[in-house]
C-alpha cells in the first residue's frame, strides 16, 4: 500500500508541474513557477522547463519570472520552435569561478551545440528560436580564464535559422555576446537582432558568420573590446541600422571597431546597407572597416556596400577603412575621426588601404557624396593605392583635416568651408556630454540607457537661422551652415522639412525629417527686376551671371519643381539651348559667400 501511495503522489506531482495552460511554462525563484529554482545550479530547472516545451507541441515558451537571479554553473540549452523570455529583472548569471576552462562553451546555446572553433555539423540545423526580455550576466570579473579567448560566450547558436533576439541586457561576458552562423557560406539565417543592450563583452558584441538575410538594428553597444561592436564575416544581403556603439572615452582597447565587415577573398560580401548608426571612440581601429582577409576573388567579389546617414567619431585608425571592396557608396555621413582629442594616431576620414595583393586586381572605385568630413588627423579622403583604386568625391564638405583634404583624390564639386555644426568642438562634446555620462556610470555601476549618445548626436545638426532641431523643438541660430542645400542637385530632398531650398543638405541628417531648414525657396526674384544681375532674359542660347559667381553651383527646375539641369558656372555662363521654350526657375549658390539667388527665367 505504501508503494502504491508513493506512485499516486508522484503522478499527481507530475501533473501539477506540467498541466499549466499552454503555451507558457513559468520558472521562478519564489515557488510560484511550474519549475522552481533555489539559487544553486538553476540551469537544471530551466533546462527541464525547456525540454518539456520541446517535447510538448502545445507549449512554445519558457518564461523566467523576476525579481530573481538564476545562478548557473552549466549552460542552458534551447531547442527549435522555442521561446526563452523573462522579466527585465530576471537575471541569469554565471557563478563565481565557474572554472569551465573550455573554449566555445556558452551560457546559452542550442540543443546539440558542439564546443568547437567551427560551427558544428552543417547537416544539422535548428529553426525558430527566440530569446528576449531578461538580463544575462557573464560575471567576467569573477572568472579566471582570459578575456577575448572564446571562454564564456553569452549566447552561441550554431546552424540556426529564424532567430529573434530582442530586448535583452547582456553584459560582462568574457567573449562574444552573441555568436551565430554556419559552416557553409550562404546560409539563410533570417536573424532579427534588435533593442538589445550589450555592455562590456570581451570580444564582439555580435558576430554573424557565413550567413545571409539578417537585420541588426536599434541596439546599444558599449565597451566591447578586442574586436567589434558588430562583426559580420563572409555574409551578404543584410542591413545594420539605428545602432549606437560607444566606448568609455577614458579607456582604450585593442579593438573597439564599430562595424567590422570581413570576407575571404573568394567569398562574396555584397548587398549590404549600413545606415543611421552612431559610433564613437575610443576604438583603436576604424569606425566602419571593410576588409578582405585572404587572397582570391575578382574585382566584383566584394561590392555594393551602401553606407549612409551615419555619424562616426574618434576612431584612431580612421573613420571608414576599405580594402578589397569595389563600388562602395558612402553618402550623407559625418566623419570626424579625432577632432583634436589626441592627435597621436594617423587617422584619415575615409581611406582605401589596398586590394588583393595576390591577384593584383585594379579598377576599384569608391563613391563619396554629400558627406561632412572634418577634423581628421591626416587627410579627409586618403587613397593609398591610386594605381588600382579611385575615389569619386562629389558635393562633400571637407574641412580641418591636418594633412589636407585629399591624398590622391580630386574633386570639382566639394566645398572646404567650416560646416558649422551645432557643436564645432568635438573635445567639448566629449567632455561635457559623453565623459560626464560615462563617469557617472562608472561611479554608480549603472550602464543602462545610451550614456549620453543621443544627446551627443544632436550636436551634429547643422546651424541654421531658419530652424535647427535640438531634440525637442526647432531653434534658431545666429548663423547658417554652408552645408544646407549643398548636396548633389540630382539627389532626393523630399523628406526634408520646409523650407528646404529644393536641395538636399550634407551630413547625416540630409533628406531626413529633422534636417536643418533653409531660407524659403519661394523668394524668387521677379524677372522684371533682374537686368542688373543676369542677362539676357528671355533667353535664346545662354545666360550670363556676374563674375562673382564663377565656380558657383546652379540648378534649373520646372515650375513644378522637377530638376532638369545642374552644374558649375565656369566661367560665368549657362548654356540652355537644349531646353524647350517656357518658364523655369534658376537657382545659383556661391558656397564661399553662402549667397543664394533664385530667378524666373524664360527660354524662347
Amino acid at each position: 500500500m505504501k508503494n502504491v501511495f508513493l506512485i499516486i503522489v508522484t503522478i499527481i506531482t507530475f501533473i501539477n508541474v506540467n498541466a499549466q495552460t499552454p503555451p507558457i511554462i513559468y520558472v521562478a525563484g519564489d515557488g510560484s513557477g511550474d519549475y522552481n529554482c533555489d539559487g544553486i545550479s538553476d540551469q537544471i530547472e530551466i533546462n527541464q522547463a525547456l525540454d518539456f516545451v520541446a517535447n510538448n507541441s502545445n507549449y512554445t515558451t519558457v518564461y523566467l519570472k523576476g525579481q530573481n537571479t538564476y545562478w548557473i554553473n552549466e549552460p542552458i540549452f534551447i531547442s527549435e520552435n522555442t521561446t526563452l523570455e523573462g522579466d527585465t529583472n530576471a537575471v541569469v548569471k554565471l557563478i563565481d569561478n565557474a572554472g569551465w576552462n573550455t573554449k566555445f562553451k556558452p551560457l546559452i546555446g542550442q540543443t546539440g551545440l558542439t564546443y568547437t572553433s567551427g560551427l558544428g555539423d552543417p547537416s544539422i540545423t535548428t529553426g525558430n528560436i527566440t530569446i528576449r526580455g531578461f538580463e544575462l550576466d557573464g560575471n567576467r570579473q569573477n572568472q579566471t580564464e582570459p578575456s577575448g579567448n572564446s571562454y564564456y560566450n553569452a549566447i552561441v547558436l550554431q546552424n540556426c535559422y529564424n532567430i529573434t533576439i530582442n530586448n535583452m541586457y547582456i553584459h560582462d561576458c568574457l567573449a562574444d555576446a552573441l555568436q551565430t552562423g554556419y559552416d557553409l557560406y550562404g546560409f539563410d539565417i533570417n536573424l532579427q537582432y534588435y533593442n538589445n543592450r550589450i555592455h562590456r563583452s570581451g570580444h564582439d558584441g555580435i558576430i554573424v558568420i557565413n550567413c545571409k538575410n539578417f537585420k541588426i538594428h536599434d541596439n546599444i553597444f558599449t565597451d566591447n573590446r578586442t574586436d567589434a561592436h558588430i562583426r559580420v564575416q563572409n555574409c551578404n544581403h543584410f542591413k545594420i541600422y539605428n545602432n549606437i556603439g560607444g566606448n568609455n572615452p577614458n579607456r582604450q582597447y585593442t579593438g573597439g571597431i564599430g562595424i567590422s565587415m570581413q570576407a575571404n577573398g573568394d567569398t562574396p560580401l555584397n548587398d549590404a546597407e549600413v545606415y543611421n548608426n552612431y559610433f564613437y571612440g575610443k576604438g583603436y581601429y576604424y569606425g566602419i572597416w571593410l576588409w578582405q582577409r585572404n587572397g582570391g576573388g575578382t574585382l566584383h567579389t566584394h561590392e555594393n556596400v551602401y553606407i549612409h546617414h551615419n555619424i562616426i567619431s574618434w576612431f584612431q585608425k580612421g573613420g571608414i577603412g576599405i580594402e578589397g571592396f569595389h563600388n562602395t557608396r558612402i553618402e550623407n555621413n559625418i566623419i570626424q575621426s579625432d577632432g583634436g582629442l589626441e592627435n597621436t594616431f594617423p587617422a584619415p576620414g575615409i581611406v582605401f588601404l589596398g586590394g588583393d595583393p595576390t591577384n593584383n586586381i585594379s579598377g576599384f572605385q569608391t563613391i563619396v557624396k554629400n558627406n561632412i568630413i572634418v577634423d581628421n588627423i591626416t587627410y579627409g579622403i586618403d587613397n593609398r593605392q591610386p594605381t588600382i583604386h579611385s575615389f569619386i568625391s562629389d558635393y562633400n564638405c571637407i574641412n580641418g583635416n591636418l594633412l589636407g583634404n585629399y591624398n590622391n583624390v580630386t574633386s570639382t564639386t566639394d566645398m572646404y568651408a567650416n560646416p558649422k555644426l551645432a557643436s564645432n568642438n568635438l573635445f567639448q562634446l566629449y567632455n561635457t556630454i559623453l565623459n560626464t555620462n560615462w563617469t557617472n556610470a562608472n561611479t554608480t555601476g549603472d550602464y543602462s540607457g545610451d550614456l549620453g549618445a543621443n544627446e551627443a548626436k544632436l550636436m551634429y545638426h547643422l546651424k541654421s537661422e531658419f530652424g535647427r532641431w535640438n531634440g525637442t523643438q526647432w531653434v534658431v541660430d545666429s548663423s547658417t551652415s554652408p552645408c544646407i542645400d549643398a548636396g548633389n542637385p540630382a539627389d532626393d530632398y523630399s523628406n526634408e522639412p520646409t523650407p528646404n531650398g529644393n536641395l538636399v543638405n550634407l551630413g547625416a541628417y540630409g533628406n531626413t525629417a529633422y534636417t536643418s531648414k533653409s531660407s524659403n525657396p519661394s523668394s524668387i526674384v521677379d524677372i522684371n527686376n533682374i537686368n542688373d544681375f543676369i542677362y539676357p532674359n528671355p533667353i535664346l542660347d545662354k545666360i550670363i551671371v556676374p563674375s562673382e559667381f564663377i565656380n558657383a553651383k546652379y540648378a534649373i527646375y520646372t515650375l513644378t519643381g522637377k530638376l532638369i539641369k545642374f552644374g558649375t558656372l565656369n566661367p560665368n555662363e549657362i548654356k540652355i539651348s537644349e531646353l524647350n521654350s517656357g518658364m523655369y526657375i534658376l537657382k545659383i549658390r556661391n558656397y564661399n559667400s553662402n549667397k543664394i539667388r533664385m530667378f524666373k527665367i524664360i527660354k524662347e
